[in-house]
């Protein structure tokens, strides 16, 4: 597997360099943010380290995420629930909080790689309705009154446990076992933004429903059915320029 260290510095990539080569991975190393130029090799996974989510990394992680669809991992001091939808925003897939151990890490790296899990509900690829929403499992493709919506992989698996129950609870406890791995410490809040960004390309609210204290629900109220294709169109240029203050701020 070959991994694109940006961002680290120079004393820590070579401490990385050599501990992530002698687990087996290919180890591609950039020297910054700003200078990481035109990628001769393309990775499987990027980790870049960005002390904090500003703009610089944004936009470069924006411009990485334009070159390649390797998933991004961003290793951090701290990160709360706004820099982290940011983040995803604009391309971050998962974040790794220092302090951490190589072990921790190279586990996250493959996971970031691995493919999906199979379908909770053991059976052939089908057709999922949920008033305008359509979910096609054989293409793996998302639509909202017959347009197309790009989702991230973990978004689809999400969107996907949550179609096939529509209309029951699924608790959060339920939903991390199933798509995150057992024991990582950021699932929960990870969960919060997968959820936050599904409604946001969706853009049909009240969809994807907050159960207080337990979890979410998939419901389809009779005024999805009203929601002409305009209204859609709207709704969705309203969320991405949203998405666009929040990665200026």
């Amino acid at each position: 597997m070959r991994v694109l260290i940006t961002g680290l510095g120079r004393r820590r990539s070579r401490t990385l360099n050599g501990g992530l080569a002698a687990l087996g991975f290919d180890v591609l190393d950039a020297a910054d943010v700003t200078g990481a130029g035109p990628l001769r090799r393309l990775p499987d996974v990027v980790l870049l380290e960005c002390g904090i989510v500003d703009r610089e990394v944004l936009a470069f992680c924006r411009r990485l995420r334009s070159e390649l669809q390797a998933p991004i991992i961003a290793v951090t001091h701290r990160v709360d629930l706004g820099a982290w939808l940011r983040g995803h925003d604009n391309g971050i897939d998962d974040y790794v909080v220092q302090p951490f151990g190589l072990q921790e890490l190279a586990a996250r790296l493959r996971l970031a790689v691995a493919p999906p899990r199979p379908p909770l509900t053991p059976g052939p690829p089908r057709r999922i309705t949920a008033g305008p929403l359509v979910v096609s499992e054989d293409s793996r493709t998302v639509t909202v009154h017959g347009q197309r919506v790009a989702l991230r992989p973990k978004e689809y698996q999400l969107l996907v446990v949550l179609a096939r129950q529509a209309g029951t609870v699924l608790a959060r406890d339920q939903l991390i076992a199933r798509l995150w791995p057992a024991g990582w410490d950021g699932a929960e809040r990870s969960l919060e933004v997968h959820v936050a960004s599904l409604r946001s390309k969706l853009a049909l609210p009240g969809m994807i429903a907050t159960v207080r204290g337990v979890g979410y629900r998939l419901v389809t109220p009779e005024s999805f059915l009203r929601l002409n294709p305009d209204t859609v169109r709207l709704l969705r240029e309203d969320a991405a320029e949203r998405e666009r203050e929040a990665a200026a701020a």
